[in-house]
């Protein structure tokens, strides 16, 4: 592993004035006083995104050397498809009818003993376990062409006329049936959460937040210490390398 110990990273905000992005927010990523990354416009995460662009390239090898069991176990909530009710005015007493139980079938409109209205629970359901990758961190194929991808079976139908599935993605975008999407769509449906032997591209999206990127920064042994500055428009980190204790 290389050692970076000490490089500086500095965010600089500016605003455009470009002819097509007049008026833009612009936030650069300065490693050691040398423009490495910046993006533009607003309304998601930019300094992470630039961050994110930095690292999948200065850390393209250890970022291909992360194992599943490196990464954090990811879940989402499931709801349960017929969620029981239960009664707000009764739900602090220990028992309903004599049972020590608040939860009422889902088809209980009316509380059966103050006979009050009922609310679905939507608070019932199972934790889904979705396996170990880190949020905003893909591997791809350098040889998978989108272009190749089958509208409504490879990505989403969502193009502009009707007719396009089956089509391939060139072909719907050179009958004007598409916009884009089924581009976009097919690239990140042929990525991987971890390396393989294909996927050797990694790619980090920083709008997931940079606290996710940070994530992903401590995984390949480092990370940002804060230093205060007095400007309104520049932050500054230095990187600082984690000991094996700290990682």
């Amino acid at each position: 592993m290389n050692n970076r110990e000490g490089m500086t990273l500095e965010f600089k905000w500016t605003v455009s004035r470009g002819r097509d992005t007049y008026g833009y927010n612009i936030c650069s990523l300065f490693v050691d006083g040398v423009k490495r990354a910046a993006c533009n416009g607003g309304g998601y995460d930019m300094e992470g995104t630039s961050l994110g662009n930095w690292m999948q390239k200065e850390f393209k090898e250890e970022l291909l050397a992360l194992r599943p069991e490196d990464m954090p176990k990811q879940s989402h909530w499931e709801r349960a498809e017929k969620p029981g009710r239960y009664c707000a005015e009764c739900i602090t007493n220990d028992a309903i009818d004599g049972k020590e139980e608040t939860k009422l079938p889902n088809d209980a409109e009316t509380c059966p003993k103050c006979g009050g209205e009922t609310r679905i629970d939507h608070n019932e359901g199972k934790t889904v376990d979705q396996g170990r990758y880190f949020y905003g961190l893909s591997f791809h194929n350098p040889n998978y062409d989108p272009g190749k991808a089958v509208v409504g079976k490879d990505c989403t139908d969502r193009t502009l006329g009707a007719g396009a599935e089956g089509k391939t993605v060139a072909e719907a975008e050179k009958a004007g049936e598409s916009f884009g999407l089924e581009r976009y769509q097919a690239f990140y449906s042929a990525s991987s959460k971890h390396p393989t032997k294909e996927h050797v591209i990694p790619l980090i999206d920083g709008a997931c937040g940079k606290s996710s990127v940070q994530a992903i920064l401590r995984a390949v042994g480092y990370e940002l210490e804060y230093i205060p500055t007095r400007s309104k428009n520049n932050s500054i980190y230095k990187l600082r390398a984690l000991s094996r204790q700290e990682a």
